[in-house]
């Protein structure tokens, strides 16, 4: 690394070197092969998968748990409880950037080792400093970053699976609705049961009551 850098120092202050040359005649940087572009694209979207499940995960968990512990007691809507759930994940994903990006090394290296070679993630190539600030190396770190978190972003969703989905919610409503409901129809069939039953006694004893006097009266 040391002898690397004397050399560049070197050519530096040698006027007749070829690094002098091309600096001094203008010349155009060298554009990176494609390969060379898909390497970088690679490299900026893996920490990006784990930057966006995490992000996304921990905005599901805190927005509902805001909302549904803190939502009634601090009056606020499920917006701000969404909003308060993304300042938590953000920080969370600033905070921990760097575990991640080691984690998902980690996994590189194991699934390297147990895939004996045949899955690998290539070296990031060595492009020169001005190679890494044309626009083409730039575009394709951007790309590679949104590719990657909006994967992530889609694995992070998966605390859905554990909520109640409005569907099931509104169904089991109704289901509990149509049993309040048969039970308060049963409820009042039951009671106009029991009055038919003590009309029809009260009936009975009058009609008996009616035969015992015309009876009485007729002797």
């Amino acid at each position: 690394m040391l002898q690397k850098l004397k050399d560049v120092l070197h050519e530096r202050n040698n006027p007749t070197s070829s690094l002098k040359a091309f600096q001094s005649s203008g010349g155009d940087v060298p554009e990176p092969t494609r390969r060379q572009l898909y390497v970088v694209a690679i490299h900026q979207a893996i920490p990006f998968v784990g930057f966006g499940i995490m992000d996304n995960a921990i905005l599901i968990l805190a927005g509902e748990a805001i909302d549904v512990y803190l939502g009634v007691t601090l009056g606020i809507s499920t917006m701000c409880a969404a909003a308060i759930g993304n300042i938590v994940s953000d920080l969370c994903g600033v905070l921990f950037g760097t575990v991640i990006e080691d984690a998902l090394l980690k996994w590189s290296k194991t699934i390297e080792k147990i895939t004996k070679g045949r899955v690998t993630l290539p070296p990031m190539p060595k492009l020169t400093y001005k190679q890494r600030k044309l626009r083409s190396v730039r575009w394709s770190g951007q790309m590679g970053c949104a590719v990657g978190l909006t994967i992530g972003c889609v694995i992070g969703m998966f605390p859905l699976l554990f909520f109640p989905s409005e569907d099931r919610s509104k169904e089991k409503e109704s289901e509990d609705g149509a049993a309040a409901s048969k039970k308060l129809i049963d409820n009042q069939n039951d009671q106009l049961k029991k009055e038919l039953s003590q009309w029809k006694e009260k009936f009975k004893v009058l009609e008996r009551e009616k035969n015992d006097g015309l009876w009485n009266k007729g002797y």
